[in-house]
């Protein structure tokens, strides 16, 4: 039987790579799957390969264009986070590896009432389809606006892209389907009925988590849509989100902030933890993929990172990194105050960084005045063969989302429906986990909204989050980089801040349409 499970595993995987037709995704027809899916375990199997499909294609894929936000105090004069235009394809963007997980996902859905297992289970699966294509569509709407959307088949003619709002309203009905089908993470069993371990199969959390993220885009990037598009209420979306973020916080046997940032540094960030929502499985695991490697960006940190977590980097690699951030900076961003005449000092700036105090008294000569970024702690070493010593790439789970992130979010969601007592208890969690001074009303000349941002920028810092947050909040002309500062009001709705679409996606499909910014400058 096993053999079977293997054979499976091998077809979902084929259809999901064969990325040849007009949206990079070959139609396959029943013929294909006919004999595959006899028992509940094949419908696992095939959920598996999906979850793999994810780990996989949403890590080999790049980064763009979320990385144009990182806060960094250096950048290169060619990089493409200033807005390089002369170099159009620096903006383009592969999207065939979202397609290929909502390709995997789709495989199994047609046999699940066929059969024949409990109702219970054959909701769970359910549920799980419903969540992989939530996720997907909420990174590709964040990273290309406009896009193809596929239900629960691929068409098998050539079709156009739908309004980023219209996808957006597809997969809210999505998550909210996977919430009502899915149950908690501490429910989660095997079809065998052994328990689930680990945080990368989907559950009731990680869908309100995609959910609050949908709406909370789809509220705050109103000003990105056509005006055809903009007929919602953001205020209702903007309570959708909360709710969503709530029923996460209020699950304290679930989820809960580790008791300190290093903790979130060598519990969370490594193998999951209560304050991980969702995650994909790398660690100790890194052997079973060739296609696994130093470019596969699980995370941030093989931009800002060299001293002492890259096996054979000296001390002054860091000023050579591709992201970089001034000692200076570390103590704008993670200030020291005083309480009964005791200095005191936010902890996330010994947990983010490595010794800082000192290294910041190392010649500036080695150090470039930069600091040490020291989140991802944990390198995998080949020990064997030609590359036997070599940084392979971090022993660490790919984390997607974490529970600060979700206090941060419903701060934010309540500044936004003017509820301030409840937006500034949601900053001060974070605050006083981190020993942080705790808000006051001169911050920022009042702006609460603001204060939340630059919290999540603290807190978030080098994880990838920072240009969605840039765009949901309008920041983009005092906080992303170079001439993304002066775009107008018409290259925002035009597309500036999304990719560009690669020219493959229009060989076989007439209906196909460039970013209306980036058509004007090819």
């Amino acid at each position: 039987m096993k053999i079977r499970y293997i054979i499976l595993t091998f077809l979902v995987a084929f259809i999901t790579l064969s990325c040849e037709d007009w949206i990079e995704l070959r139609p396959e027809n029943s013929v294909t799957f006919e004999n595959a899916f006899d028992t509940e375990k094949d419908i696992e199997a095939a959920l598996f390969g999906t979850e793999q499909s994810l780990r996989v294609n949403m890590t080999a894929a790049s980064w763009q264009p979320q990385t144009r936000g990182e806060y960094s105090d250096y950048r290169s004069a060619n990089s493409d986070d200033l807005l390089v235009e002369q170099n159009p394809l620096y903006y383009e963007g592969q999207w065939s590896w979202n397609y290929n997980v909502i390709a995997s996902a789709n495989v199994p859905l047609p046999y699940l009432d066929k059969v024949e297992m409990p109702q219970e289970r054959r909701d769970f699966y359910r549920g799980e389809i419903s969540f992989f294509k939530a996720f997907i569509y909420l990174d590709l709407i964040r990273r290309w606006g406009d896009c193809v959307l596929i239900r629960d088949e691929v068409e098998l003619k050539p079709i156009g892209k739908t309004s980023w709002p219209k996808v957006a309203d597809h997969a809210i009905s999505l998550a909210r389907e996977a919430i009502r089908l899915l149950p908690e993470w501490d429910k989660l069993k095997e079809c065998n009925g052994n328990p689930v371990t680990h945080r990368a199969r989907p559950c009731k959390g990680a869908a309100q988590a995609v959910l609050a993220h949908l709406c909370a885009w789809k509220a705050g990037c109103k000003y990105m849509a056509l005006p055809e598009d903009r007929d919602y209420d953001e205020q209702q979306l903007w309570r959708a989100a909360d709710s969503a973020c709530t029923a996460i916080i209020n699950r304290r046997d679930i989820y809960d902030l580790e008791a300190t940032p290093d903790e979130v540094c060598t519990k969370t960030f490594v193998d999951g933890g209560k304050e991980c929502i969702f995650e994909s499985v790398f660690r100790g695991y890194w052997n079973e993929f060739d296609e696994m490697n130093e470019s596969n960006w699980t995370n941030l940190g093989r931009h800002y990172e060299a001293y002492p977590a890259i096996t054979g980097k000296k001390t002054g690699d860091n000023k050579k990194t591709y992201y970089r951030i001034l000692n200076s900076t570390v103590r704008e961003m993670f200030k020291e105050y005083t309480v009964s005449n005791i200095t005191v000092h936010d902890s996330r700036r010994d947990a983010w960084f490595y010794e800082f105090e000192t290294m910041e008294q190392e010649s500036e000569e080695i150090t470039g005045g930069y600091a040490y970024p020291y989140k991802w702690r944990y390198a995998r070493v080949a020990t064997d063969g030609w590359q036997a010593g070599n940084f392979i790439n971090f022993d660490q789970n790919k984390l997607f989302w974490r529970l600060a992130d979700i206090y941060l979010l419903r701060a934010e969601c309540r500044a936004r429906l003017n509820d301030r007592t409840g937006a500034i208890a949601d900053l001060n969690t974070i605050r006083d986990r981190a020993n942080a001074q705790r808000y006051d009303e001169s911050e920022y000349d009042g702006n609460l909204r603001y204060a939340i941002f630059k919290e999540r920028e603290k807190e978030l810092l080098m994880e990838g989050s920072r240009y969605f947050d840039v765009l949901r909040n309008g920041y983009y002309k005092t906080e992303l980089y170079g001439n993304f500062r002066n775009v107008s009001d018409q290259d925002v709705v035009d597309g500036v801040f999304f990719n560009s679409l690669e020219s493959a996606l229009f060989w076989d499909n007439p209906l196909m349409r460039q970013n209306t910014y980036w058509l004007k400058r090819q």
